[in-house]
C-alpha cells in the first residue's frame, strides 16, 4: 500500500501520486490533512478498510509523512511489513520505526522517477484490480458500507451524525473545501465525507487543536473565494471560536458552518456520569443572525439539504445548527453494528 502525507502535498506531488496509483493499482491512504492527493472515488480507494490494509500490507511506500503519534509511531503497519520511506528530511527516515529502504529526496521528484519506472513495467500490473489483495480490501470496504448504511440513511430524530455527513457529502460540489473540527463529528466525517482534490480537506492535524475549524474556513474562503467552503463543527469546538462569525461578516466572507450539536463534549453515555459534559443545546443559529449572518436550526434529516441550499444562497456567513443524537459515539466504540476503522 501507499501512504502519503504533508510532504507530498507541499511538494506538489499529487499528479505524480495519482498517475502512479493509476498505473500500479496500489491501494492508497493519506494523513488526515493530506486527503485528496488522490481522489477518494478512485478504483483502489478503500477508505472503509484502512485499518485492514495497514494490518495486512507486506510492503508500504511512505511518501512525505512522519511516523508520529497519529501513526502510532509506525506501529499501525504490520510488524513484518517492509517499509520504503521517502522524505525530504533525512532525519525522518527510519525515525520511530525501522525501515527496509530510505529515499532522501523531494516527494514530487522521487515519485516522478518511480512513475517513469512503473510506466515502463506497466504489464507487470495487469490484472492487479482482481488480485486477492485488492478483492479482499474491496470486500472489506463494501462490508463496512453495508454496516453503516442503516445509519447513513436513518430518519431518526435527533438526527444521527452519519446521516448529517451523508447529506453534506451529497450536497457539496466536487471541488468544495471542507474544514472539520470537533470530537465525535471529526471521526464520523472522516469515513463518510469524501475529498477529491489536494488541500481541500482541513482539520486540526498533528497538533489536535480544537477550535480551528471556523478560522480555517475563513482562511480557505479568502484563498479560494470561488469555491464552496463548508465548516463542520461539533458544538463544543464551535464554542471556542464562535465569535469568528463576526470576522466573516465584517469581511464579507460567506463561509457556511454546519454544527453537529449533540449538546455537549463527546457523546453522552447512558448510565455513566461525565462531569462537565453537558452544554445544552446552544442556539448558534440565533447568534449568527444577531451578528448579521444567516442562521437556521434543523431537527429533521429531510431538512438538511434544503437548509444547506438556503445557507449558501444567502451570500452571507451562515450557521446551520443541526440537533444530533447525543449518544452517538464515533471513536473506538460500537455504532450501527460496526466500529470505526
Amino acid at each position: 500500500m501507499l501512504f502519503a502525507g504533508g510532504g507530498a502535498f507541499f511538494s506538489g506531488a499529487a499528479p505524480e501520486l495519482e498517475k502512479f496509483v493509476d498505473v500500479t493499482s496500489i491501494p492508497f491512504y493519506t494523513a488526515p490533512m493530506s486527503r485528496g492527493l488522490v481522489p477518494e472515488d478512485h478504483a483502489v480507494s478503500f477508505q472503509g478498510a484502512r485499518s485492514t490494509a495497514m494490518r495486512e500490507s507486506d510492503v508500504v511506500l511512505v511518501v512525505g509523512t512522519r511516523m508520529n503519534w497519529m501513526m502510532n509511531y509506525g506501529q499501525r503497519f504490520a510488524p513484518n511489513a517492509k517499509i520504503i520511506q521517502i522524505d525530504i528530511n533525512e532525519a525522518e527516515l527510519g525515525h520511530n520505526r525501522d525501515i527496509e529502504m530510505g529515499i532522501f529526496g523531494d516527494a514530487k521528484a522521487v515519485m516522478a522517477q518511480l512513475l517513469e519506472i512503473a510506466q515502463q513495467r506497466s504489464p507487470d500490473f495487469s490484472g492487479a484490480l482482481e488480485s486477492p489483495w485488492i478483492v479482499g480490501l474491496r470486500e472489506a470496504n463494501e462490508k463496512r458500507m453495508a454496516q453503516t448504511a442503516p445509519l447513513l440513511n436513518s430518519d431518526q430524530t435527533p438526527i444521527h451524525p452519519l446521516r448529517l455527513c451523508k447529506e453534506i457529502d451529497e450536497f457539496l460540489d466536487r471541488d468544495a473545501i471542507v474544514s472539520v473540527d470537533g470530537n465525535e463529528i471529526l471521526h464520523f466525517g472522516r469515513q463518510s465525507i469524501s475529498t477529491y482534490l489536494p488541500g481541500h480537506r482541513l482539520n486540526s492535524g498533528v497538533t489536535g487543536t480544537m477550535g480551528v475549524g471556523l478560522p480555517y474556513g475563513i482562511g480557505a474562503k479568502v484563498a479560494k473565494p470561488d469555491k464552496q467552503v463548508l465548516v463542520l463543527h461539533g458544538d463544543g469546538s464551535m464554542g471556542m471560536n464562535a465569535m469568528e462569525i463576526d470576522t466573516a461578516v465584517r469581511h464579507n466572507l460567506p463561509v457556511v458552518t454546519v454544527i453537529s450539536n449533540n449538546e455537549g463534549w463527546t457523546a453522552r453515555t447512558p448510565g455513566k456520569r461525565k462531569p462537565g459534559r453537558e452544554l445544552g443545546f446552544t442556539e448558534f443559529d440565533r447568534m449568527a443572525e444577531a451578528l448579521h449572518g444567516y442562521g437556521e436550526k434543523v431537527e429533521d434529516p429531510a431538512g438538511i439539504k434544503p437548509a444547506l441550499d438556503r445557507a449558501f444562497s444567502s451570500g452571507k456567513p451562515a450557521v446551520v445548527n443541526v440537533r444530533v443524537e447525543p449518544t452517538a459515539a464515533g471513536v473506538s466504540r460500537s455504532w450501527g453494528g460496526s466500529r470505526m476503522e
